[in-house]
């Protein structure tokens, strides 16, 4: 009976879902394709740049080819004009590129410090789009000092007696030039020697950090907004000051194998990070049903996409 009753409920599950279906149609606007437009320009790389068409978000198609077969790559054209120049440079379509968007490059340009760039793309069917940028200046900071120590482990469970990791305490210093138009984006990174491949392998940590200018950007510790590493902080929380802070790198393993240990350290400007702080937006928006829903930032005219730079250098940490 006990069985015979459990079925009778599923199949009413079944019947009353399948009752309580409902097609949601559609009404609104259907957008025609834009062209997108995305770059990242830093200092002492040639200037590249991505260049997709835009999908509706309904469309069967949003994935590979389907963003790029509308582009007339013989008549289209992706140019650069530096410092106000009324002369544009001709970006060049790369080949053999991701198929879902057209990268282009001007080898023979490099962005540098201080630099103006305003970007053009024109392709037949699309309206043109524009975006500009400025390239900040070389970041100042050094390191003052470094410190490892034994990570604590004692809440944890299940470990071998013998795994062993590190902390490593880093104070910095930063001189700031008081332009508050800009951001300062940190990257811990290790070589390690490899005892299993032919080459040696590189870490990016994450850290963490107690000093105010990781708090008012974050709320918390650092966080990194582009791929988990690294950390902002904005030079209106060091008012045209040397600040020193410290950063906390833990749970290093390994420490006999590491062949180098550095700071990528980098100026960018606010395109970046809001680009990056609007991308992390949207990754939590898709966590889950009730996820509320976030606008990637954009400052391209007429189109989509960014236009960013940063002026990025390495910092040895010598111990």
């Amino acid at each position: 009976m006990k069985k015979i009753l459990t079925g009778i409920m599923a199949v009413a599950v079944l019947l009353f879902s399948a009752g309580c279906e409902k097609i949601i149609e559609f009404k609104g606007d259907v957008t025609e394709p834009r062209l997108t437009l995305s770059s990242y320009a830093e200092v002492g790389e040639p200037l590249t740049v991505y260049v997709a068409s835009s999908i509706f978000f309904l469309s069967d198609q949003k994935y590979g080819r389907a963003f790029t077969d509308g582009l007339d790559t013989t008549r289209g054209s992706v140019r650069c004009f530096v410092n106000g120049s009324n002369t544009p440079r001709e970006l060049q379509l790369v080949p053999g590129a991701d198929v879902s968007s057209l990268c282009y490059r001007d080898p023979s340009y490099a962005p540098a410090p201080g630099d103006h760039i305003r970007l053009e793309a024109e392709f037949p069917g699309f309206d043109p789009v524009w975006a500009e940028t400025d390239v900040p200046l070389m970041p100042a900071f050094e390191v003052v000092s470094a410190q490892w120590r034994l990570t604590d482990m004692s809440d944890w469970v299940d470990i071998d007696d013998d795994w062993v990791l590190y902390d490593l305490d880093l104070t910095l210093a930063v001189t700031d030039d008081g332009k508050y138009d800009k951001y300062y984006y940190l990257q811990p990174i290790t070589i390690y020697q490899s005892e299993w491949a032919e080459e040696n392998y590189t870490v990016f940590y994450s850290f963490s950090s107690n000093d105010i200018i990781f708090k008012e950007m974050s709320g918390g510790n650092a966080l990194s907004l582009l791929n988990r590493y690294g950390g902002y902080f904005s030079d209106e929380l060091i008012k045209g000051q040397r600040h020193t802070f410290t950063i906390t790198i833990s749970e290093i393993s390994d420490r006999e194998d590491i062949l180098y240990f550095g700071l990528i350290a980098s100026t960018v400007n606010e395109h970046l990070y809001w680009y990056d702080v609007s991308y992390q937006q949207t990754l939590s928006a898709m966590g889950g049903l009730f996820g509320e829903g976030a606008t990637l930032y954009s400052n391209v005219h007429g189109g989509y996409g960014f236009f960013a730079a940063s002026a990025p250098v390495l910092l040895d940490v010598e111990w």
